[in-house]
């Protein structure tokens, strides 16, 4: 896995990505405003065209509600790309090689990767054919906003999940993301991210596209876990069977629900 660490370009992109998530009418405008930045200059900072000033930095931290470790860490992350003197930015990336806060580590990007359904997707989608890597056609596919696209993308990079080569996008060989200490609120975020889309397909889907199916039946509790095994093995077998096809293009969610109905 890659540990490199992100830049303050590449925080605020997520920033702006997950703002985009919670609202769909969210907005690069949107969040210039609220940083009180003209949209113009937040594009060319985040787009690598200029810099921030520390002061800027500070400024920016601040609007985000970050703390005085998290305010300094992405001060140093500006210092250390843009301050004037030399003797600053070598200052600025040794601060840089100690202190590190929480929300920088890779267990944030992890946490992120289960809590979002959209990484997994977009990982589907590189062994899809006629799979293009632009950021605008993936978000055109998977529905949502070319932020998130871009901020998941690079997010995946630094886990090892995805590669870039000579301007093409492909799902490392056998990809899986269930890091350790991942907390159950981002696999509860996940499934009920999931359990949404399943609420929009039984609406917007024809019955030639989604099969959805329940049974309800009486059983000893003492045997769950037995058939979440079971379960378990359908799922392998099912999942191992058709991705060895060579002409897939389209990405599917098998979505199995065993839960209790009745009372105790």
């Amino acid at each position: 896995m890659n540990l490199e660490l992100k830049t303050y370009r590449t925080i605020l992109k997520e920033e702006l990505a997950q703002r985009c998530s919670r609202n769909a009418r969210y907005s690069l405008r949107s969040f210039a405003k609220f940083l009180n930045i003209s949209p113009g200059r937040l594009s060319d900072v985040m787009n690598g065209r200029y810099g921030l000033s520390r002061n800027s930095a500070q400024e920016i931290a601040s609007r985000l509600g970050y703390n005085t470790e998290e305010l300094n860490h992405f001060c140093d992350l500006v210092d250390s790309q843009h301050a004037r003197a030399k003797k600053e930015r070598e200052k600025a990336k040794e601060r840089l090689k100690t202190n590190i806060p929480e929300k920088q580590n890779l267990t944030m990007d992890a946490f992120q990767i289960v809590s979002d359904w959209y990484h997994y997707a977009i990982l589907e989608l590189t062994v899809t054919k006629n799979f293009k890597s632009s950021p605008k056609w993936i978000s055109k596919k998977l529905d949502v906003s070319e932020h998130i696209v871009k901020s998941g993308i690079e997010r995946m990079k630094r886990l090892g999940l995805i590669e870039e080569a000579s301007g093409s996008l492909k799902a490392v060989d056998d990809f899986s993301a269930s890091p350790s200490g991942i907390p159950s609120e981002s696999i509860k975020k996940f499934h009920t991210q999931v359990l949404e889309k399943a609420l929009a397909a039984i609406r917007e889907q024809s019955l030639d596209e989604r099969d959805f199916s329940s049974i309800i039946m009486a059983i000893n509790p003492k045997d769950i876990p037995d058939a979440k095994e079971e379960i378990k093995n359908f799922r392998r077998k099912l999942n191992n069977r058709f991705e060895k096809s060579k002409t897939k293009s389209s990405v599917y969610c098998l979505n199995i629900q065993l839960f209790r109905l009745s009372n105790d």
